[in-house]
């Protein structure tokens, strides 16, 4: 009797249904993201702002550990999802009504929490611990020439001085050149690919920015031309084809799979299919 009790007990234990999370849940933690701050605004008085706080991380018990390691993606994701990107709010507009208009649009917006709950689920999946009802899709392959190109993007002259002698490039999340591309990337591959592109960049004695700078020279001799339209067309081209190329360009896309690759809806492959 005792030996059947046993089996029973280890048939229960390896039976044992895995812990399952509710999208309830999650949109509860990913709510508490949304947050309204305090900063100078353009003239130079306090002004309060909602945007997404992946620093802080109050309130995400679930999420925290993730967000940690991934949290820059997800906010880039999240700020780039229609109706949620950070915002000053009007002196006398309610920031909870615009806080809670952040919320519903990352609730409702299906590409988003189809991406998040992607990567949360491939992080999860190690432990055990799954999203009810959500099914992630099958792995897509991608070379690494594909994001090297999206990351070239990421640098986008667009103005000449009133003197002619500078070309101006912008370096950052908002402005930039993914809408000239033949094809726009899914978001979450946009948005690894400016983590990578971003976290190299900023890094000290970084390679990325010394090869930026001799795209930048080199950029300038070839765009010349007195009409500030054709030259600044001249210089994305440019600058583009030298990025996609760079050495450093591939390393950042490198480094930065290694360290967020195994929550990436693709694997890098030297040849996609």
């Amino acid at each position: 009797m005792l030996s059947a009790t046993l089996l029973l007990v280890a048939g229960l234990a390896v039976d044992a249904p895995r812990d399952t999370v509710s999208r309830a849940a999650i949109a509860r933690e990913v709510a508490s993201l949304v947050v309204i701050d305090t900063m100078t605004g353009p003239d130079e008085r306090p002004a309060r702002v909602v945007g997404i706080d992946i620093e802080t991380l109050r309130g995400t018990p679930l999420l925290a550990p993730f967000l940690r390691a991934h949290g820059r993606i997800v906010g880039y994701l999240a700020s780039h999802t229609p109706g949620a990107h950070a915002r000053l709010v009007g002196e006398h507009d309610d920031p909870r009504a615009v806080r809670d208009s952040v919320i519903t649009a990352l609730r409702d917006n299906k590409e988003f929490n189809d991406r998040f709950h992607t990567m949360l689920a491939a992080y999860w999946r190690p432990s055990g611990r799954t999203i009810e009802g959500f099914v992630p899709s099958r792995h897509s392959s991608l070379a690494p020439a594909t994001l090297q190109r999206v990351g070239a993007r990421f640098f986008y002259p667009d103005r000449v001085s009133a003197t002619g002698d500078t070309l101006f490039t912008h370096v950052c999340a908002g402005v930039n050149g993914l809408s000239e591309l033949p094809e726009r990337p899914d978001p979450l591959v946009e948005a690894f690919v400016f983590v990578a592109v971003n976290s190299a960049f900023m890094a000290p004695r970084s390679s990325l920015m010394k090869a930026y700078e001799v795209a930048a020279t080199r950029m300038k001799n070839a765009s010349a031309s007195t009409d500030p339209a054709k030259r600044i067309l001249r210089a994305q081209g440019a600058m583009w084809a030298q990025m996609e190329q760079s050495p450093a360009m591939a390393d950042a896309i490198r480094t930065a799979y290694r360290r967020h690759g195994r929550v990436m809806p693709f694997r890098l492959v030297s040849t996609a299919p």
